[in-house]
């Protein structure tokens, strides 16, 4: 017996006996581990062509050998929301992560969202309650880390540039680690050092995974990759320039950007297949896919044009947070000290007029749709956090946008996207699995990225939460899995707790920063 094997077994007799004798979490063992490598922004609509082509082999090897399927986002499909979905198994009415930054109800102003507004436990700390181990890196908001049994390293935004690992001492461990910025632009002539640093922070961050998958005891492992996301949303016009003025030079030189990104990551990919072993479940997925985008919906403008905004937010019918993307919040009298709309009829007929007059918006330049779908927040949402969330929740039409744009200025609010992204995210993801018990090929209904969860507790032999929302992948796995893993339910927590003193220290990280003063 190897060694690595002897201290799995060992583990899982330790874990035996905590649980027999009262202590831990709501844990049977069923032998098997779970790998879970994030490839942000995943789309099929660019890798089956490539896997096609034969230029990522092992994609379309994990494709060929496992279980592939699309799989739904939440709303927004945004990377802070959906990871933070994918790994609490519920929705964002439950878990309080809407979006990358929450509101200051007091000033009116957008902060950081961080792993301490995490109101939802997440699969690593159900695990740390059956002495389970996990290795956990980069999955976005999770700063500052979680006091897990095993290795933490926090995915961004960072409200400090150290402390961001658990262990403490793991942040030596990392070599040439670089942390990810929060509100990344691609500035003119400065493509090729933006590429580099992308390239440079995937090899890092590659460098460190392996070393963790290969040498580190685990029950779970979980990495998200962010460069996949975020060479799509900058490097996409010289891939396709379509609708855009694109300088010749830079399409010859960055044409094949994505592609070549996209030929590393499998060859990553690649790696840790050939080091899975027979007893662990190995997943790929997607937070969200992708699209181009060459058209821009100025909210905020159209928003001051119609006459919902004011210059003091505080006698705004309508307050706009996000720089980009279609999310609204409603100045309502029960959520904000000076609101000015009273909840009830007056809040209902708002949300319909803006509704009415949102999805009757065309394309001046094609005549086309500029909202594909507009929800309320209770037709999304549910749960006890379903009153921080925004109020109405905007779905980009073809070739879309949508970004701030400047009140009490003249001009359209439309025209060429003013941010440098070229491309942004849909609902569209993937997800693609191969180990013990998964049956090869595709089918059954699309899953959601709450379904990840569940799936995961489920392989381990963990009790799965009633209050979940996700359920088991459908069609994942054959037969003889209900055997290996019967499906066990029950009233474990899903809130979470966190101390006092961590909240305390975060609010004084925030005011810390310069733009809140």
């Amino acid at each position: 017996m190897t060694l690595r094997r002897y201290r799995c077994v060992f583990a899982l007799g330790l874990a035996f006996l905590a649980l027999s004798s009262g202590c831990g979490g709501d844990s049977r063992p069923t032998g098997m581990r779970v790998a879970v490598i994030g490839l942000d922004g995943a789309t099929f609509d660019l890798l089956d062509p490539w896997m096609k082509e034969g230029i990522l082999p092992n994609l379309s090897r994990l494709r060929r050998e496992g279980y592939a399927s699309e799989m739904e986002s939440v709303l927004p499909a945004l990377s802070a929301p959906a990871w933070t979905t994918a790994s609490t198994g519920v929705n964002p009415g439950k878990h309080g992560i809407f979006d990358f930054e929450l509101v200051d109800r007091e000033r009116f102003l957008p902060v950081p969202a961080t792993s301490l507004d995490r109101k939802a436990k997440a699969v690593w700390e159900y695990l740390t309650e059956s002495r389970r181990r996990s290795v956990i890196l980069t999955i976005p908001v999770t700063s500052p880390p979680d006091e897990i049994d095993g290795i933490m390293v926090s995915g961004f935004p960072y409200l400090k540039p150290t402390g961001y690992t658990w262990p403490a001492d793991v942040e030596h461990r990392l070599g040439a680690w670089r942390l990810d910025r929060y509100g990344e632009y691609l500035p003119p002539g400065g493509e090729e050092a933006f590429l580099a640093n992308l390239v440079a922070t995937r090899e890092a961050r590659f460098r460190a995974a392996i070393d963790f998958y290969r040498n580190e005891e685990w029950d779970l492992f979980w990495i998200v990759f962010m460069g996949t996301d975020k060479v799509q949303h900058f490097f996409w016009q010289f891939m396709d320039p379509s609708g855009r003025e694109v300088d010749p030079v830079l399409t010859e030189k960055f044409g094949n950007a994505i592609r070549d990104f996209w030929i590393r990551t499998d060859e990553m990919v690649g790696e840790f297949l050939d080091d899975t072993d027979t007893n662990t479940v190995l997943f790929v997925l997607s937070d969200h896919g992708f699209r181009p985008v060459n058209r821009d919906f100025r909210v905020l403008k159209w928003l001051w044009d119609e006459g919902y905004c004011a210059v003091d937010p505080t006698r705004s019918k309508v307050l706009y947070f996000p720089h980009l993307g279609g999310r609204m919040t409603v100045n309502r009298s029960d959520r904000f000290e000076h609101g000015v709309i009273a909840p009830g009829a007056e809040y209902d007929s708002l949300i319909e007029e803006l509704r009415g007059k949102l999805r009757a918006l065309k394309d001046p330049l094609t005549g086309s749709a500029v909202v594909g779908a507009v929800y309320r927040s209770d037709e999304v949402y549910s749960g006890p956090f379903l009153a921080d969330a925004p109020d109405l929740l905007l779905v980009p039409g073809k070739n879309f946008l949508f970004s701030r744009g400047s009140p009490m200025t003249d001009g359209s609010v439309f025209g060429l996207p003013e941010f440098t992204f070229s491309a942004y995210h849909d609902r569209r993801g993937i997800v693609m699995a191969r180990g013990p018990h998964i049956r090869a090929g595709s089918g059954g209904p699309t899953p959601d990225l709450a379904d990840i969860a569940p799936t995961i507790l489920r392989i381990l032999g963990e009790t799965v939460p009633r209050d979940m929302d996700g359920d088991m992948i459908e069609g994942l796995f054959d037969s003889s899995f209900e055997e290996a893993a019967p499906l066990r339910k029950g009233n474990r927590p899903i809130r979470r707790k966190v101390p006092d003193a961590k909240i305390r220290e975060q609010r004084k990280d925030l005011k810390a920063l310069p733009y809140l003063g």
